[in-house]
């Protein structure tokens, strides 16, 4: 029993510090978004027309953007960020 409750609460701790982001797409075509988070590699695909929420890593808070479909005006991804897509380039939302 206290090795299940143990398990829960790490699981719960562990989702509250993952880094997300908003993503409002208004392109027809889904995007891609390539990054560097604490040394590891991970692709975000957005879909096509949707709005949606994106984890971008487990533990980082901020990620670096490497790559992908779609220009940013910055070059890293923040927790909590709101964008928005439209003819390829993310503004703020």
């Amino acid at each position: 029993m206290k090795k299940a409750l143990f398990l829960g609460t790490l699981l719960f701790c562990s989702s509250a510090f993952a880094g997300s982001i908003r993503v409002y797409n208004n392109d027809s075509k889904a995007h891609k978004i390539e990054l560097k988070c604490n040394g590891s590699s991970k692709t975000i695909t957005v879909r096509r027309s949707s709005t949606a929420t994106y984890t971008f890593h487990s533990t980082a808070k901020e990620c670096k953007i490497t790559g992908g479909s779609v220009d940013f005006p910055t070059k890293t991804l923040k927790d909590g960020g709101k964008w928005k897509f439209k003819n390829g380039k993310a503004t703020k939302n």
